[in-house]
C-alpha cells in the first residue's frame, strides 16, 4: 500500500468520488512530511503535518480501514491494493 496516497485521500488532496476507484499519483508535495509505525496487531499509525502546517493522524488496520484526524475533522474510509 502506498501510504502517501492514503494520506493524500485523508487530507482531501487526492480526487475521490463516492464510488470505489483506483487512486494514483504523486501527492508528496501536498501531504508534507509524516512518520509511520506498525504495532503488534499490524495496524499502521501515521502522523504528520501537511504542506499548510495542519497536523494529522491516521490509523490503518490490517483490513484496510482508515480513520484519520485532520485538524478538527475525522475521516473514515477503506483502502485496498489495486488488482
Amino acid at each position: 500500500m502506498l501510504m502517501s496516497t492514503v494520506v493524500a485521500v485523508a487530507l482531501g488532496v487526492a480526487p475521490v468520488k463516492q464510488d470505489p476507484q483506483t487512486i494514483a499519483g504523486d501527492y508528496s508535495s501536498k501531504i508534507g512530511t509524516y512518520s509511520q509505525s506498525i504495532d503488534s496487531r499490524g495496524t499502521a499509525h501515521v502522523s504528520g503535518r501537511d504542506a499548510r502546517g495542519q497536523t494529522y493522524q491516521l490509523t490503518v488496520d490490517r483490513n484496510g480501514y482508515v480513520e484519520a484526524t485532520v485538524g478538527e475533522h475525522v475521516v473514515n474510509f477503506r483502502v485496498q491494493e489495486a488488482s
